[in-house]
């Protein structure tokens, strides 16, 4: 090396080997900077597609006097359930991944009461079960449902009773009680549903098992039940009102009808009204179904209610309601049983109520006296 000449030829070509190496060392560090980056953004994605929600409630209910005996119980109850939102997570928009569980723990306060509609809507078979497993799709203004599925979610629904307590209320009496298999809450079935939106119309059908009660159990054998519902949104006046038309046809087996409903039908009507007066959130519905057919113990329900809420600015989570419910029943002493309910429904702290709630049932399956029921039930609710 004692040539000049090759002695700057060899530090030329250290110095290139050292920014050689530097470069690919900056390379690699963009590069994990790129996927560090790119890492990050995929989990606050995915953290955003999800969500989740739990709901428990504990409840006392006291038959006072009338029905088949006096006598208190309690129900428990609780509900978790995750969702996953694909457009959030950046994959494809409009999908959604939901699963629920429901736990019950029931006390039966119809054993005291004896009647057919139900005091209470959270009542129900002690059991702990995967509640909903679905799917959904919206595609500008289609929707799509498919998995395991509680149709009383969507169908035969209102919105403006949802705090009452009475069954009837959140799911007319003469599907409930003529098909005790109906996908209604506490029980789901596998089916497919769908909807349509436009111009302040929707049209919405579905297809369900027939077995809500045991939706895993050999459900291509069990019965079918087919809905369909038309509703109208609107304004009118000062206030928005909708309109719900629809009805189902439920198919069942021989060797099931007794236990899950028979093969009848039925039709059903809501209507809902909301305005607000003097800074009060006022909400008023009326419900009819029908189920005729001579197989059907509960031939005919009619419903109807108001609702007040933002009464008292010191509590603006507070609410207050009146209904009346009335089931007409064949082959009973009397033609129907009657209740008439009043609530208030106190917000005590963020996320947490109190719901006073008293019902005096006129004859309970249209054979008992008078019943005087009374309802404590505390709701906590996070999501």
């Amino acid at each position: 090396m004692n040539n000049p000449y090759k002695r700057h030829r060899a530090r030329r070509l250290v110095c290139l080997g050292c920014l050689g190496c530097l470069g690919c060392l900056g390379c690699l560090g963009m590069l994990a900077s790129t996927c560090l980056s790119a890492s990050t953004a995929d989990a606050d994605s995915l953290s955003k597609a999800f969500s989740w929600n739990l709901h428990l409630s504990l409840e006392g209910i006291d038959n006072f006097s009338g029905g088949i005996a006096s006598g208190a119980v309690g129900n428990a109850t609780g509900k978790a359930g995750f969702a996953f939102n694909t457009g959030r997570a950046g994959w494809w928009n409009g999908g959604r991944f939901v699963t629920e569980f429901l736990a019950i723990q029931n006390g039966n306060p119809e054993n005291y009461v004896g009647d057919t509609q139900g005091v209470n809507a959270f009542t129900g078979l002690n059991r702990g079960a995967l509640y909903k497993l679905y799917y959904r799709q919206t595609i500008d203004n289609a929707t799509l449902r498919a998995g395991l599925i509680s149709a009383n979610d969507y169908f035969d629904s209102t919105g403006v009773a949802g705090d009452f307590l009475n069954v009837s209320y959140g799911f007319g009496s003469a599907m409930g009680v003529n098909v005790p298999g109906a996908s209604s809450y506490p029980f789901s079935s596998l089916g497919v549903m769908g909807s349509y939106s436009a111009d302040g119309w929707t049209g919405m059908a579905g297809v369900f098992e027939g077995d809500a009660i045991h939706p895993f159990m050999d459900p291509a054998h069990r019965g079918n039940m087919i809905w369909l519902e038309a509703n109208r949104n609107g304004s009118l006046g000062d206030g928005k009102y909708t309109v719900k038309v629809g009805g189902w046809r439920n198919r069942q087996l021989p060797q099931y009808q007794a236990t899950l409903g028979n093969d009848t039908s039925g039709v059903y009507t809501t209507g809902e009204y909301r305005w607000t007066q003097d800074g009060m959130d006022w909400g008023s519905f009326l419900e009819f179904e029908a189920a005729p057919n001579p197989v059907n113990v509960l031939p005919w329900y009619m419903g109807a209610g108001l609702r007040l809420r933002h009464f008292w600015m010191a509590r603006p989570g507070d609410s207050v309601g009146i209904g009346m419910a009335r089931a007409w029943l064949r082959d009973a002493p009397y033609n129907a049983e009657t209740d008439f309910e009043g609530y208030y429904s106190a917000r005590l702290i963020h996320r947490v109520y109190l719901q006073t709630d008293l019902q005096y049932v006129v004859h309970p399956s249209a054979t008992y006296p008078d019943a005087l029921v009374g309802i404590m039930r505390l709701h906590v609710g996070f999501s």
